[in-house]
């Protein structure tokens, strides 16, 4: 009887590991892509000459030198494309410049960064955050950067890599919708405006792949878990836009920045990811360069995402599936 027992056993575990192999076997990975946020590149002092263990002091000082070794680290991991989620740049040092010589110190910062970016020989995004329009309009700042094959002028857009869609919101803007520009706002007034949201529905309507949604501000109900987390940071009108996403079926993961202590949590099936900020910790190049490479494997309708931290950004496994 033993003897039948474990022949039994050993035929079950082989045939679970076989199964198990199959099933990996048939995941394919759809995309490859590296993300960074909250750079705030400038040329301020940090905001602290210690290594923080939290996020809120600032380093500015690491900035351009994070970001090129984030493009070339993209390169050696052969990703399919880079995006940065907002905060690319900050407020010069010196506050009593004019305001033509903000402008002029600003855009220096973001094309700096953007020389860097441009180390990955690849297609690269922006999302637009909320200090990346403090001395700028959205125009003015799209003029330093480069949104790889979108038309000039869209601040949300979409666009597909492998069997993957990806939709870049813009929630830049304030409660009567217009635009961040110039310091006419302030940061915890961040709303996706109608017209947005109805390109949105659209957009979503039109795609058969699974989807992944890249902003700044954040769209999940984090205070649900995190009693300390500062409600400020979500969009006014995140529970429309969740809304939308839910009821598309196509939606697995929200990857956003802004708040730099980063969070992860899921709602209603869709995993929100909040980077941790690369201006955060410190300025080690390595240490403390906070960025993310995302894997995206497809068998069917189940998707795996993995996001693989550097510096201290964490790291997570998703797992969901579309409709």
């Amino acid at each position: 009887m033993r003897s039948i027992r474990s022949k039994f056993l050993t035929c079950f575990v082989v045939l679970s590991v076989l199964v198990a192999a199959t099933s990996f076997a048939q995941e394919t990975k759809a995309v490859s892509f590296g993300l960074i946020t909250d750079t705030h590149i400038c040329d301020k002092a940090d905001q602290s000459s210690m290594i923080s263990l939290n996020a809120s002091p600032r380093y500015f000082t690491g900035g351009l030198a994070k970001v090129e070794a984030f493009a070339r680290a993209m390169n050696e991991a052969k990703v399919d494309f880079v995006a940065e989620l907002g905060d690319f740049s900050d407020n010069p040092a010196n506050g009593s410049l004019s305001a033509q010589a903000k402008l002029a110190a600003v855009q220096g910062y973001q094309k700096a960064g953007e020389a860097k970016l441009a180390l990955y020989q690849g297609p690269r995004y922006h999302v637009f955050g909320n200090h990346d329009t403090d001395q700028a309009t959205k125009s003015q700042v799209q003029a330093s950067l480069a949104n790889s094959g979108i038309p000039a002028g869209q601040t949300y857009y979409s666009f597909d890599s492998g069997s993957v869609h990806f939709v870049v919101l813009d929630a830049s803007f304030k409660a009567d919708g217009t635009p961040y520009a110039v310091s006419n706002y302030t940061w915890d007034d961040a709303n996706i405006p109608p017209a947005e949201v109805a390109w949105l529905k659209a957009d979503l309507a039109r795609t058969s792949f699974p989807t992944i949604v890249l902003t700044h501000q954040l769209l999940n109900p984090q205070q649900q878990i995190e009693q300390n987390f500062d409600v400020l940071h979500i969009v006014k009108n995140a529970d429309e836009v969740r809304s939308i996403l839910e009821a598309s079926g196509k939606v697995v993961a929200v990857f956003s920045g802004h708040y730099h202590d980063g969070g992860f949590q899921t709602v209603n099936g869709i995993s929100y990811v909040v980077l941790q900020a690369n201006a955060a910790y410190g300025n080690d190049v390595s240490y403390h360069n906070q960025y993310a490479l995302v894997d995206v494997y497809v068998d069917g309708k189940n998707v795996k995402v993995v996001v693989d931290g550097h510096g201290l950004q964490k790291s997570y496994v998703i797992r969901t599936s579309v409709r």
